[in-house]
């Protein structure tokens, strides 16, 4: 019997594609499942160790069909991935309303790195582009301040600055990053998250959408 290769991503030293093909700018693969364990911990270790551009083998496939803990997993690595300022070269499979504010799509994740190609919606060409021309880094990132979180995003096209420093909220958001069931989290509190967008539901799971600012590549006024 076959077994079918576990998704993987591609690692290289140097961002641009045509540097593949110097000696030496290969620095090997990890399995998609392994590296998502701990996103956090494998997009530092993978920056530290000189990887600038990462290759997902397979589609990544956010649809209605989709796993929900394994998208999750997958959308962390592709935001810490992101925070680092690391190009990822990936493909999505969206559901069909791939425009939509309160599911996976080219809104909500229009902060990560843009996909080389999207599927499912029918306007994926025109949507694919709509991110790729806005998207920059540090457009939807959270800072840690004494009792409470500065969310600074920009992917409604103007900067929408939220403070969030009610004890609940906090304690929901550190329910959400410590588990993607949010479990304990009022409904209502969840809700006003999902209604900004800073939570993400993925079937009966919520993704925490902005990453914290690793790198400032952008002039200071504009993130």
């Amino acid at each position: 019997m076959i077994t079918a290769r576990k998704p993987v991503i591609d690692l290289w030293r140097d961002y641009r594609e045509h540097a593949r093909t110097v000696p030496g700018m290969h620095l090997g693969s990890v399995a998609v499942s392994d590296a998502s364990l701990d996103a956090a911990h494998t997009a530092r270790e993978l920056y530290r160790t000189g990887v600038r551009r990462a290759e997902f083998s397979a589609l990544v496939d956010l649809s209605a069909a989709a796993e929900p803990i394994c998208a999750v997993r997958v959308l962390d690595l592709l935001r810490e991935l992101t925070a680092w300022g690391v190009v990822v070269d990936w493909r999505v499979r969206l559901p069909d309303a791939g425009a939509c504010r309160s599911g996976p799509s080219a809104f909500t994740l229009s902060h990560l790195y843009p996909p080389s190609r999207i599927e499912g919606p029918a306007d994926a060409a025109e949507l694919r582009s709509t991110w790729a021309e806005g998207f920059f880094l540090g457009k939807c990132v959270v800072r840690n301040g004494p009792g409470f979180l500065e969310i600074r995003d920009h992917r409604p096209g103007v900067l929408n600055r939220i403070v969030i420093d009610d004890p609940e909220y906090l304690a929901a958001v550190e329910a959400v990053r410590a588990g993607p069931t949010a479990d304990g989290v009022d409904p209502s509190v969840r809700g006003d998250l999902a209604a900004e967008s800073l939570l993400v539901g993925i079937g009966d799971l919520w993704w925490w959408a902005p990453h914290r600012p690793h790198r400032w590549p952008q002039p200071p006024f504009r993130v």
